[in-house]
């Protein structure tokens, strides 16, 4: 990995780890631009500096964290089965683009539905196993999972700054997980400057994107990131049919050789 690979990769992780548009979607599309193996530990490794993020300035929280731990804890079981009986098959959908333009318009409609969001409700139970089945989903790559929480709880009518902190509450263990499942895959990277380097980029720009959120979230704003989202689907669906065209012209360009051979 290059520098100037490893500042991009750090920012872009920074930046869509805590913004609702999908970070693990977004450094899958980057590494194949990139000319990268999309790598869902590579994913984890830059997440854990996002995490570091959290922890910092959520430090002041833990009141907040203690107070609801009942919540948070049957809102990370869902996402916890579904990551440990389904790692295979989630690390498989992160070595291709394939499904990405799906998954990015998922998040574009939970952003989207957001727009009609009221507050009339409040965490209990429900509505954090709700919470809970929505993050299972965002284990996908191009469903952002602050994105997915964050409405699904506005869709409840729990409060913008309630369901701006239970989202990233939920961050924490979701995160360590990830860290503990794919552990093996993490001890295999080579940890280069260039990789530590984008570590520590995505730790700061970390901290600035969860303020901008924070913002946005309580401006009920946060349907705007929608339009961003259903954007970067449509490149990713163009960037998909070039692929396939590619592919198309390769397999009949093998078939004339072939016929040629035959002829001959």
């Amino acid at each position: 990995m290059s520098w100037l690979v490893s500042l991009f990769l750090g920012l872009l992780q920074g930046l869509t780890e805590f913004l609702p548009v999908s970070s693990s979607g977004h450094l899958n599309l980057a590494q194949h631009f990139l000319k990268f193996t999309p790598s869902l530990s590579l994913d984890v490794f830059l997440n854990a500096a996002t995490l570091l993020s959290v922890l910092v300035f959520f430090r002041g929280q833990i009141k907040y964290f203690i107070k609801n731990i009942k919540y948070i804890f049957i809102a990370t079981i869902p996402a916890a089965v579904v990551g440990i009986f389904f790692k295979n098959q989630i690390s498989h959908l992160f070595s291709s683009i394939q499904f990405l333009p799906f998954f990015f318009l998922v998040t574009s409609v939970f952003l989207f539905s957001t727009r009609f969001a009221k507050n009339k409700s409040f965490l209990n139970y429900k509505n954090a196993l709700i919470i809970g089945l929505v993050q299972a989903l965002a284990l996908l790559p191009g469903v952002s999972r602050s994105g997915a929480t964050i409405a699904a709880a506005l869709l409840l009518g729990i409060s913008s700054i309630d369901a701006f902190k239970f989202s990233f509450c939920l961050f924490i263990p979701a995160s360590l997980g990830a860290l503990i499942l794919d552990f093996p895959g993490i001890s295999s990277l080579a940890f280069t400057s260039p990789l530590l380097i984008s570590f520590v980029i995505a730790f700061f720009v970390g901290l600035w994107a969860l303020q901008i959120l924070k913002l946005v979230v309580n401006k009920k704003s946060f349907w705007l990131f929608g339009i961003y989202t259903l954007l970067v689907a449509l490149l990713s669906f163009m960037v998909l049919q070039q692929l396939f065209s590619k592919t198309n012209t390769q397999l009949v360009n093998i078939q004339q050789i072939k016929t040629t051979m035959f002829q001959g």
